[in-house]
């Protein structure tokens, strides 16, 4: 091993990754020691930037390969141009989980091995971290824009036996603020989305439908997913309330991976009185945990969209109690 060699071959890299990337990619970590440094690495076709350390062992290139630690990552699709004061822009969850990681060490192994120490391999493996996050990470979500009037327009698959925004079973208009979409001839059930909460940059967004069977719930989830800035968010719970030709209350909930938020939902359904409703809370993780408030928040976003969309309106009182069952 000639560590000198090994050395001067270090610089050489850094100096390589400069040129690629721009002198402010490469940071050192000690400007007294030229063994460790931070890759700030622009992935363009994924609208992030990766924060990467990396310690360079003498033994590095010839006999050993370098050692990384993951910084961080941060969303740039948000901060890119104009950001118009109607629009909401999500930041995305970019984690790099332990498994990720195992991988990412595995190939940067690898890739050293297959090379033998005969050339550099830094940036050799930030392109293959560039395909490797395409694959786990979610593409740039797009702005989400801030309703004027408290409507939104979404619009999903067929759904047997829907009926309009804002009519009745007996096909009589309800009192119940116009949804944008559904109409009597099997579509999906008017779907009104509220204004959404922001705290951290985490962002919540409730929607709400009238619908009389689960199979309406399910139709309503199916139209949601159908925007990719939905489909992709971190969580979407659900909750709804259908009151049977039995006099019984037909209601469930699911917490989409946020747990107790779904009963949570259900409950405030319950609280408020509301009937033949469902209601799914959208939100996107902002990179900061929000502990307990993160319940108040989907409740809040939930409440205004259900009071936006003039389904509490309907109710002055809150009934009494009827038979629970659970999905029909």
């Amino acid at each position: 091993m000639d560590v000198a060699d090994n050395r001067q071959r270090q610089q050489d890299e850094m100096l390589a990754l400069a040129a690629i990337f721009g002198e402010a990619a490469v940071e050192l970590c000690d400007e007294a020691d030229s063994t460790s440094f931070v890759l700030h690495a622009s992935i363009d076709a994924m609208e992030v930037q990766v924060d990467v350390r990396f310690y360079l062992p003498e033994s590095y290139p010839s006999d050993t390969p370098p050692v990384f630690e993951w910084v961080g990552a941060r969303d740039m699709s948000a901060s890119i141009g104009a950001r118009p004061s109607e629009y909401m822009y999500p930041t995305r969850q970019l984690a790099f989980s332990e498994s990720m990681s195992t991988a990412a060490a595995a190939e940067l192994h690898r890739a050293w091995d297959e090379d033998m120490g005969r050339d550099m391999v830094v940036f050799s493996w930030i392109t293959w971290l560039a395909e490797y996050l395409s694959d786990h990470w979610p593409r740039p979500l797009d702005p989400i824009p801030l309703p004027k009037d408290g409507k939104a327009d979404i619009r999903g698959k067929a759904c047997p036996g829907a009926r309009g925004a804002g009519e009745a079973p007996d096909g009589t208009a309800e009192p119940v603020a116009q949804t944008v979409v559904g109409n009597t001839g099997g579509g999906v059930p008017g779907i009104h989305t509220g204004i959404p909460i922001e705290m951290k940059k985490s962002v919540f967004v409730g929607h709400v439908a009238r619908v009389t069977t689960a199979d309406e719930v399910a139709c309503v989830h199916d139209a949601l997913m159908q925007d990719k800035r939905i489909a992709q968010a971190t969580h979407n719970i659900l909750a709804y309330r259908i009151r049977l030709e039995s006099g019984a209350i037909s209601q469930d909930n699911d917490d989409d991976g946020e747990t107790a938020a779904g009963k949570r939902l259900g409950h405030l359904l319950q609280l408020l009185g509301v009937e033949n409703v469902v209601v799914i809370v959208t939100r996107w993780y902002g990179g900061t945990q929000l502990g307990p408030d993160r319940f108040k928040l989907i409740n809040n976003a939930a409440r205004q969209a259900l009071d936006s969309g003039g389904f509490l309106a309907e109710k002055d009182h809150v009934p009494a109690a009827g038979k629970v069952g659970r999905r029909q």
